[in-house]
């Protein structure tokens, strides 16, 4: 088996037919569809059971309880077979020819852990809203290097919904109790190996009103950890402003500190950099969001908002 596709699903039935048609045209065919299921109360499983009837290569599995989205991608990831892994979501789409190009990518190079294709901005109902540029360079020999290019440019962390070697990706400690672990994932996936970035576009990325990160801390913390939701309630009363920035870059640096076949003065300098990296980056936006402030000015906003910040309603 070459690739598993994951899916974590909570009552998504809206777009989960959507994905699952995208998977099916795929021209690269040694694939298996491993979806987990938090207990959904929709048609969400009835329509994993369908596909699943269709075509033998969806392994559908229903957890007892609410994992929570860190509890249900963990159980995706134990039960993949494929020798590489793609996380997919319920409401994004893929190009036909995704899977082959990011495989070819890895065969070709086995210094290469993760292989992402470039990203197009879709709205509620499919329709482009625009190519989204993700400026990131992880193909440095450098593990240094591609931690600080990574800790001065990650944005929408598109490179996550890349093609990844499955054993790399069990090495991370996957999602954590922040918010921004996503990015701890690729953080830990740069320090194994470098990236490669497929020049077209095959990756449509949706972006609604209903996203997980639409929502406010607490909503997106019991997300994640819905046995956490009453500490995460009283947590997000006492945080303080960028406390999980903060958790994020502590945790990155912890892991650098911590690669054990890494020089210790590379391990420290890599952490240091990093840290610091990524310190300058969120002072540079919270003075440039100052200066917009008080001069009157208003902040560039990406395709998917309108002006007030508020993401776009979908059509009806």
């Amino acid at each position: 088996m070459r690739v598993t596709l994951g899916f974590t699903t909570y009552n998504v039935e809206r777009y989960l037919p959507l994905a699952f048609e995208s998977v099916l045209a795929q021209d690269f065919t040694d694939f298996e569809v491993v979806v987990c299921d938090n207990r959904s109360t929709d048609r969400t499983w009835e329509i994993c059971r369908e596909y699943a009837a269709r075509d033998p290569r969806f392994r559908i599995h229903r957890n007892d309880e609410n994992l929570g989205e860190a509890g249900n991608f963990a159980r995706v990831v134990s039960l993949a077979r494929g020798e590489f892994f793609r996380l997919t979501a319920h409401d994004d789409l893929m190009a036909p020819s995704l899977l082959r190009e990011c495989v070819a990518a890895l065969d070709a190079d086995p210094g290469v852990v993760c292989a992402y294709p470039q990203t197009v901005i879709i709205d509620a109902d499919g329709n482009p809203i625009g190519d989204w540029d993700d400026r990131l360079d992880l193909s440095d020999p450098s593990p240094v290097r591609r931690l600080a290019h990574f800790a001065q440019r990650w944005s929408l962390l598109n490179e996550l919904f890349g093609v990844i070697r499955t054993d790399a990706l069990r090495r991370t400690r996957l999602l954590g109790q922040y918010l921004s672990s996503d990015a701890r994932i690729v953080a830990e996936l740069v320090l194994q190996g470098r990236f490669h970035a497929v020049p077209s576009r095959l990756f449509y990325r949706r972006m609604h009103p209903a996203m997980t990160f639409g929502g406010d801390r607490t909503d997106v913390m019991a997300h994640h950890e819905p046995h956490l939701a009453m500490k995460a309630r009283k947590a997000a009363r006492r945080a303080r402003p960028g406390a999980d920035h903060q958790l994020l870059i502590a945790d990155v640096m912890r892991t650098f500190l911590a690669t054990a076949d890494a020089p210790l003065a590379t391990r420290i300098g890599g952490a240091a950099t990093f840290g610091a990296v990524a310190e300058s980056r969120r002072a540079r936006i919270r003075l440039g969001r100052l200066r917009r402030r008080v001069t009157g000015g208003t902040l560039p906003k990406p395709p998917w908002e309108n002006p007030d910040g508020s993401l776009k309603k979908e059509s009806r």
